[in-house]
């Protein structure tokens, strides 16, 4: 099947696409923002091949007319998909080379030049300044998609000149039909759908992909038994988390306190990430007073803090799960 074919979910933000070209009110340039792996690549493809479908928006690409069939290859000349040789670096290069010093060739085809800037989050305030002058006055043709997974990072005069697109997540009995073309064991498709918070991408990860899984079993083993760990196992796992996802590993444990929290009103049945460690859950549940499960909440809170602002892994959970540790042996 065409991956133009494959889009799941947005609906909301689909039909603001359908309304905004039934009022000419396409906006010059939007911000798509979600995490990794939500889709926010093949929902900007998407809409920039229906965009330029030569039978109009309404029904999504037809797949049949000429634009349809170069966007569904990526060889369509008026979708440009800005890439990045290095992995954590937008550099203004790039960006000049890709964007600003093309973006006045009118459009080869269609309506629109389109421009899909993914990890627009990567770029620094010198490469987004250069970017704003060309979202200040562009070309009327010209629409921009950054996509990001981080918009705090984005300057305040980029986020002003866009729209904000929010990814919408996928209900959960979607995520378990897509998992269940995978040959999964039932009860690990609906734990990591779960898990998912409605994110196809990172479900598949953690069902298909060994490291995710990994990392994902090591978090829950550090978690359960956190109040016997010493000091010195503490800052090895932290030390670990540097060359893994330090992100999903607070998720994670964002999400087991969420359920220690339910278990602890007596509100946790049928509503539970981690229903199979309910036992566990109840125990540390006993552990921990409200006024102390209040403050994990509030460390997990500054721990995210520290983490987008590029705080070294090993330094915010070590500090974070000292600080768990503790109130769990009051």
């Amino acid at each position: 099947m065409s991956e133009l074919k494959k889009i799941l979910g947005n609906r909301h933000n689909i039909e603001h696409f359908k309304e905004a070209v039934r009022k000419g009110k396409v906006s010059h340039a939007y911000i798509i923002d979600g995490p990794e792996g939500i889709g926010k690549k093949t929902f900007a493809g998407y809409i920039a091949a229906a965009l330029l479908c030569e039978k109009g928006i309404e029904e999504g690409p037809c797949m049949i007319c000429g634009s349809c069939v170069k966007a569904d290859t990526h060889n369509h000349p008026d979708i440009i998909w800005v890439e990045h040789d290095k992995p954590t670096v937008l550099s203004i290069d790039e960006i000049r080379q890709q964007v600003i010093d093309t973006v006045d060739i009118v459009p080869y085809y269609g309506p629109y030049k389109i421009y899909i800037i993914k990890d627009a989050q990567l770029l620094n305030d010198n490469g987004q300044n250069a970017l704003l002058k060309t979202l200040e006055e562009p070309p009327e043709y010209a629409l921009f998609f950054l996509l990001t997974d981080n918009y705090d990072r984005l300057l305040d005069t980029i986020k002003s000149r866009c729209m904000k697109l929010r990814m919408e997540p996928l209900d959960q009995e979607i995520i378990i039909r897509e998992l269940g073309k995978s040959g999964a064991e039932k009860a690990l498709i609906e734990e990591n759908a779960a898990l998912s918070k409605g994110n196809l991408g990172l479900a598949k990860s953690l069902t298909e992909d060994e490291e995710k899984a990994a990392l994902k079993i090591e978090t829950l083993k550090a978690l359960k038994n956190l109040s016997n760990l010493d000091a010195l196992e503490i800052f090895q796992f932290a030390a670990d988390l540097d060359k893994l996802d330090g992100a999903q590993v607070l998720s994670y444990m964002q999400m087991w306190y969420r359920d220690l929290a339910l278990v602890k009103n007596n509100a946790g049945d049928g509503r539970l990430y981690f229903e199979k460690e309910k036992a566990v859950l109840r125990r540390q549940a006993e552990q921990i007073s409200q006024d102390g499960l209040g403050r994990v909440f509030t460390a997990m809170t500054e721990a995210k803090r520290r983490l987008d602002n590029s705080v070294k892994c090993e330094a915010v959970f070590e500090t974070l799960f000292l600080t768990i540790r503790e109130e769990v042996k009051k």
